[in-house]
């Protein structure tokens, strides 16, 4: 069966190694049986999202995170149609932050976002959040692990994707990270997310199967014993951390 994915501004948004999200996602699907074809489009492009299972985009500077934003714009209806009609749409980094009403940047020039939805993100020039993350999300009963490196406050999320036990949510004070709406997932965690979390690697390929194959397709187990050690090693000492910072 074949799959399709399509890697949105790969040569823009792909810091801190994002474009592994990309590359351990085609070897997981071809390892069910999929033949996957991953293409990759940007700022010189024409955009067409109809046919794919998943739409990425990683994460990038500021400054290239507002040029994607600024050629996306205009396909704002053809990304939303695609979602809606069951295309996963995975952003990582501050690549989500485009789905909002408007990004502040911290020279203080406003830049429309696709307006998928009505938060806002306010960017700051002096002041950068980083740190690891234990974070829990509702459909899946495993903590998730990552790093956020972000300079930015998103406000008035409705649907965070992950409640935080240790880092920064999207703005201070809260515990909630990231949006979940429908198909749509974005978060801040990078690692990249999907290196580091396999769990949610087996859920979306799941997603995949069956849109693509029907409800009775299943997910067939394989063993990766070195990202499901690599896991439980980061869950284990991210663990102890925080105990110690409650201490």
């Amino acid at each position: 069966m074949e799959c399709k994915l399509l890697y949105l501004y790969d040569d823009l948004m792909n810091l801190y190694g994002e474009n592994g999200n990309i590359r351990v996602l085609t070897r997981h699907l071809q390892d069910q049986g999929f033949s996957v074809t991953v293409d990759r489009r940007s700022l010189s492009d024409s955009l067409d999202f109809s046919g794919y299972a998943l739409i990425y985009l990683g994460s990038g500077t500021e400054s290239a995170r507002n040029a994607a934003l600024r050629h996306l714009v205009p396909y704002r209806d053809a990304l939303q149609k695609a979602e809606q009609t069951g295309t996963i749409l995975l952003l990582t980094g501050n690549a989500w932050e485009m789905l909002g009403a408007s990004v502040t940047t911290g020279s203080g020039e406003t830049i429309p976002g696709l307006g998928l939805f009505a938060f806002t993100v306010t960017e700051s020039s002096e002041k950068r959040i980083t740190g690891d993350v234990i974070a829990d999300c509702a459909f899946l009963p495993h903590p998730f692990v990552g790093f956020i490196n972000k300079c930015s406050e998103a406000h008035g999320v409705a649907c965070p994707l992950f409640q935080c036990r240790m880092g920064e949510g999207n703005e201070p004070g809260s515990h909630a990270e990231g949006l979940h709406c429908g198909n749509v997932y974005g978060t801040h965690l990078i690692g990249p997310l999907l290196v580091r979390n396999p769990h949610f690697m087996q859920y979306l390929i799941t997603q995949i199967g069956t849109r693509l194959l029907g409800a009775d397709w299943a997910y067939r187990p394989v063993s990766y014993p070195y990202e499901e050690r690599a896991y439980e090693i980061t869950l284990s000492e991210l663990s102890k951390r925080l105990e110690l910072q409650k201490a």
